[in-house]
């Protein structure tokens, strides 16, 4: 994308972030024109590209953005910082060049390690499968990611690749659902549990400190003993 390179799509408004001083293309975003949506976003931060739009939904306002983070470049924790800080109901898609195992991935490279720490924050969660986005010369990775803050994560369903458009990249496009419906609610708090993204180093640490303050040597005889060391336990853990 550069500013001189007229783009359209009929029925759609578009949001773009160019790149007038490197080669290739930047980040776009296309909204269709039956919903209302405003941009809120345009930044490059150390080459990390991103564009957001907020769009109204039955659910509320939800923020979309589209960044993309070149092979040799760090994730830049302030830029996804930033789209979260603006909305925290939001969706982030993009090509970040990142491989994490543990999330679906070959393997997990530089760039994996660095979005597994944002994971690890807490305020951000990935879409978990082992759908390869990327396939050139018989090598095949997952380094296209979807990650949202709660709940909207919760309402990703049927995602899918298709097969690469013949671009150089050779991307797969990502495709998946994002049913927002005003009736479409999780039925439980319990849904918002993410494991994967706790940060269990320091819940470890905490509950030890608070196990700490227990006396453990006192003889426990009645039932309101056991109720009493029981409720304690339980406060603990939680």
């Amino acid at each position: 994308l550069k500013p001189h390179n007229l783009f359209s799509l009929p029925g759609y408004k578009i949001f773009r972030n160019d790149r007038p001083d490197r080669q290739g293309g930047g980040v776009l975003l296309a909204i269709r024109n039956n919903i209302i949506c405003h941009e809120k976003l345009n930044r490059t931060i150390e080459n990390n590209e991103g564009i957001a739009v907020q769009i109204e939904t039955p659910l509320g306002h939800l923020l979309i953005a589209s960044i993309y983070i070149p092979p040799n470049v760090r994730i830049h924790h302030e830029l996804l910082q930033q789209i979260y800080n603006l909305n925290n109901n939001c969706l982030i898609l993009g090509d970040l060049n990142a491989s994490l195992q543990s999330m679906g991935s070959r393997r997990t490279n530089v760039k994996g390690r660095q979005l597994q720490q944002v994971l690890d924050e807490g305020y951000l969660q990935c879409i978990d499968n082992d759908l390869t986005t990327y396939a050139r010369n018989n090598y095949e990775e997952k380094i296209d990611w979807i990650l949202a803050s709660q709940p909207t994560i919760l309402f990703i369903d049927n995602v899918e690749t298709e097969a690469p458009l013949g671009l150089k990249e050779d991307h797969k496009p990502l495709t998946f659902n994002l049913n927002m419906a005003a009736d479409n609610k999780p039925s439980s708090p319990r849904l918002s549990f993410n494991s994967k993204s706790a940060n269990w180093q320091l819940y470890r640490k905490t509950l030890n400190e608070l196990l700490s303050n227990i006396d453990r040597t006192k003889t426990i005889t009645t039932v309101e003993e056991i109720e009493s060391y029981a409720t304690t336990l339980t406060e603990c853990i939680s």
